[in-house]
């Protein structure tokens, strides 16, 4: 399922200090991977990968699922401005390169500027996209694993011979990464992507810096009673697994006994991306007395096995059931579905002495994704909840994640995803029901209150 971005991107284990200033007459070496961290309240860590021939140069990022886009890059006395997009805002990053570091500012339309530091990073950090190996090895594990063996409609026996020419052709890390990314786009789904995890062994020495640990996260869940008829539960994530999850479990719990007497509950998934089931199935147990069936899997062994082609073709009434203690965790639910002959129905609820029986309104916008969606789609079949706000992100689907070479991780969908009833979320999100702006929460909270049929808070 799918992540929130900070935990996607590359993580940066060590920033290098200031190399000594070249002298002023040479111009900087920018050809290479550059390990580039922009400081800021949503820090963004990538990687981005320069080719030189002629006198002009060519910016790539290997960034998740093209979250960077460099659209050009000019060089300057000191360094280098690159012209891009990251995360849809148009911005611009003007850095001074000193030997293999650099450092500068990142300008972003709106936004207040921000400072950037980096490093060259050594050859050997990243296995060579140039020749075939590492694109072979993507190649054969989404052969093996995709959960659809159709890939999506997709030619992919055409598409693999005509890119693994490209990318045997590529005088570059950035062209073949270029080449390699189009592959993935043309699947046309979600949970796929294709980009660096860099691990910097050397240790800390004059020129380098441990960089300061990062602030704790923000709890993922909250809530707040707006009214005598009206609470409201906040949840930011489902990312939170292992020693984080039961923090946020107890704090869902906590809110739940809060808001018991009222008639009616908020859920605001705004902006939740998605992450595991494990946080998922403790809201089931709050709003379910007894265990109800809330959608199935499939990987490409269910697939296979049946010789099917979608997974509509499954009747939902003969999929094996997950157990629905929660003793599936997010960790294991690839393995479990697998187990079960490659299809199994997930269940929510039970487990809880007094769940809660009120009315249930659900916010959502275009970056409600993956676990959030789902649950989204759930509530809607099992508690008639209303979703108010926008129509979510259709990106719906179970990933794994490989190292594909020293470097290179490829995340993939593992499995597809129905509710209970066979609707299918990737591709298509779940609609509001009542259209609202996302960033107006004063009229999504009064659209909530109206369609729960209580007064306004």
């Amino acid at each position: 399922m799918m992540h929130s971005l900070s935990r996607l991107l590359i993580p940066l284990l060590l920033t290098p200090a200031l190399a000594s200033a070249a002298p002023a007459q040479e111009r900087p070496e920018l050809a290479g991977n550059w390990l580039v961290r922009v400081a800021g309240p949503r820090p963004l860590t990538t990687v981005l990968s320069l080719d030189e021939r002629g006198g002009v140069l060519t910016p790539r990022a290997f960034s998740w699922q093209q979250t960077v886009v460099p659209t050009s890059a000019t060089r300057t006395d000191s360094g280098l401005v690159v012209a891009l997009t990251a995360r849809g805002v148009e911005s611009a990053l003007d850095v001074a390169v000193r030997g293999d570091s650099l450092r500068g500012s990142w300008r972003a339309a709106g936004q207040a500027p921000r400072s950037v530091s980096g490093m060259r990073l050594p050859r050997e950090t990243l296995a060579p996209l140039t020749g075939t190996a590492v694109f072979d090895s993507v190649v054969g594990v989404l052969q093996r694993h995709f959960f659809d063996p159709g890939y999506n409609g997709a030619d992919w026996a055409g598409l693999v011979a005509e890119a693994r020419g490209r990318v045997a052709a590529a005088s570059s890390d950035g062209e073949a990464y270029a080449v390699i990314s189009g592959l993935l786009r043309a699947l046309g789904t979600s949970h796929l992507g294709f980009t660096p995890v860099v691990r910097l062994a050397a240790p800390p020495s004059a020129n380098t810096a441990t960089p300061p640990a990062p602030a704790a996260p923000a709890p993922s869940v909250s809530w707040q009673v707006l009214s005598p008829s009206m609470g409201y539960l906040r949840i930011a994530s489902f990312s939170p697994s292992g020693a984080a999850l039961m923090p946020e479990v107890m704090r869902m719990d906590s809110a739940f006994a809060a808001m018991a007497g009222l008639p009616a509950i908020v859920i605001d998934l705004r902006g939740n991306e998605g992450g595991s089931v494990d946080l998922a199935y403790r809201l089931g147990q709050h709003l379910s007395a007894r265990p109800v069936p809330a959608g199935y899997f499939v990987v490409r062994r269910g697939f296979d096995s049946r010789g099917m082609r979608s997974a509509a073709a499954l009747d939902p009434a003969t999929i094996p059931p997950l157990p629905s203690d929660g003793s599936v965790s997010g960790a294991m639910l690839t393995g479990a579905v697998d187990a079960a002959g490659g299809a199994a129905m997930l269940y929510i609820g039970g487990g809880i002495a007094r769940p809660y029986t009120g009315r249930i309104a659900i916010l959502t916008d275009q970056n409600t994704g993956s676990a959030a969606e789902a649950v989204a789609a759930i509530l809607k079949e099992s508690r008639g909840a209303v979703t108010i706000g926008e129509r979510t992100a259709g990106a719906m689907l179970s990933a794994a994640d490989v190292m594909v070479a020293p470097g290179w991780r490829l995340r993939y969908p593992a499995m597809d995803f129905r509710t209970a009833a066979g609707v299918r979320v990737e591709g298509n999100g779940v609609a509001a029901d009542v259209p609202v702006p996302p960033a107006d929460r004063a009229a999504l909270l009064r659209a909530a209150a109206q369609a729960l049929r209580v007064p306004a808070p």
